[in-house]
């Protein structure tokens, strides 16, 4: 019970750690940060993560999984391939909700250019959406020549494009705006009639 409690309790200050991160940058954030906005000492933050950088590491690691739970919590409910294709696709340009794990995925980037492990793991996060999405354009039966994974990427760079500004809050482009370009851009990428924005 009382190790359950304590994982419990490590998967409560990842999530807090993030919204610190997302908020400071993982250069800006430290122990004493992250205590603040916890109530976790910092001996209890050393227990858990040992460095600060660990601690870095396990937030992006703890988001990037996140997502895809929650990504998974929302397709469940679905059975359509383009609804379940617009909802992955919404989640990752923050087009809906939070663009914090947006902002923890741009601070992973930085952090694997100089780092190796961070490195990997963006690198099979990335896979694991590309297979994610390459699994609903083949379900669906989407038009097009190129393979289903090529397809993958190319929306992955266009949610990756549209992302970015909504997470830097770009006043050109509103959510909605965001939402309905992507939406529009899936639907050309796949051969899928939509009607005029």
């Amino acid at each position: 019970m009382t190790e359950r409690r304590s994982a419990h309790r490590r998967t409560e200050v990842l999530s807090a750690a993030g919204e610190v991160v997302a908020a400071r940058g993982a250069d800006g954030t430290r122990f004493t940060d992250v205590t603040a906005a916890t109530g976790v000492g910092v001996s209890t933050l050393q227990y858990y993560f040992g460095t600060r950088e660990d601690m870095l590491i396990a937030v992006f690691r703890h988001a990037a999984q996140r997502d895809f739970d929650i990504v998974g919590e929302r397709l469940a409910a679905l059975t359509d391939p383009w609804e379940r294709l617009l909802v992955i696709a919404g989640h990752l340009t923050g087009a809906v909700g939070s663009e914090t794990a947006w902002r923890l995925w741009v601070e992973s980037w930085r952090w694997a250019l100089r780092d190796s492990g961070v490195r990997a793991d963006v690198l099979g996060d990335y896979r694991r959406w590309h297979e994610l999405i390459a699994a609903e354009i083949t379900a669906g039966g989407f038009g097009g020549t190129a393979p289903p994974m090529d397809t993958a990427r190319l929306i992955l760079a266009l949610i990756d494009g549209l992302a970015l500004p909504v997470a830097l809050g770009d006043p050109g482009l509103a959510r909605a705006a965001a939402r309905d370009l992507l939406a529009d851009g899936l639907a050309r990428l796949l051969g899928r009639r939509t009607p005029p924005l």
